[in-house]
């Protein structure tokens, strides 16, 4: 009998958004930002290739630009409704959360941080307590000649810092960890945040090479 096929929904901010998948007025990779990255088809980013490498399908894309764990409003990851938003396409199986570069380049106090993903964490558990949840780390992108980087890195705590806080409340909330920062590896990106074509795959194999290894414990 042939198993059925998991349903993953994906959490996220810019680096996780396309259009017509995600919600709209907040997605980053469409027209020119997505011809600049060559980021052309769902298939270019890094959350439909690990789906589709898991041999999943898309449920809901609730991935947002800009947005923070941080915040109390209606766009952050604790929203109530943002985190419904989720089952829209039917209850998820796995959901892939992508979220704190936003909350790292704010410089929103890593203590509110490590609070607030706590929280969104706790709600999603509540709304989804059958789904298993991946939580990634903060990877460094590579900074482009010529280009104006979309955060003053130098201006802000490292994102080893906010990558600790993930680890720390994935561990205790006893969810997931895709810890894709621990091998240092960078991706490519357009700005030194949002990744382009070749940062996309860069950030799918890291995934997927956490929840392999996650599979074999």
């Amino acid at each position: 009998m042939k198993e059925k096929r998991k349903r993953y929904s994906v959490y996220g901010d810019s680096i996780s958004t396309f259009a017509g998948i995600s919600p709209a007025g907040g997605v980053f990779y469409d027209g020119w930002d997505g011809s600049r990255s060559g980021v052309l088809c769902p298939e270019d980013t890094w959350w439909m290739q690990v789906i589709l490498a898991s041999g999943g399908l898309l449920g809901s894309n609730n991935s947002y630009s800009g947005s923070m764990v941080s915040g109390g409003e209606l766009l952050s990851g604790t929203s109530w409704e943002r985190l419904r938003a989720l089952g829209e396409r039917g209850t998820p199986d796995v959901i892939l959360v992508n979220m704190g570069a936003n909350d790292w380049g704010f410089g929103i106090p890593p203590t509110e941080f490590e609070y607030e993903y706590r929280r969104m964490l706790q709600r999603m558990k509540k709304l989804y307590p059958e789904a298993v949840i991946y939580c990634a780390t903060l990877a460094e992108g590579e900074k482009p000649e010529d280009e104006i980087a979309f955060f003053n890195a130098e201006g802000v705590l490292s994102r080893r810092i906010y990558s600790e806080k993930i680890c720390k409340v994935s561990g205790e909330e006893n969810v997931r960890l895709a810890d894709i920062a621990k091998y240092g590896r960078s991706y490519g990106t357009i700005d030194g945040i949002h990744p382009n074509k070749r940062g996309m795959k860069t950030l799918a194999d890291l995934w997927l090479r956490e929840m392999r290894e996650d599979r074999r414990l």
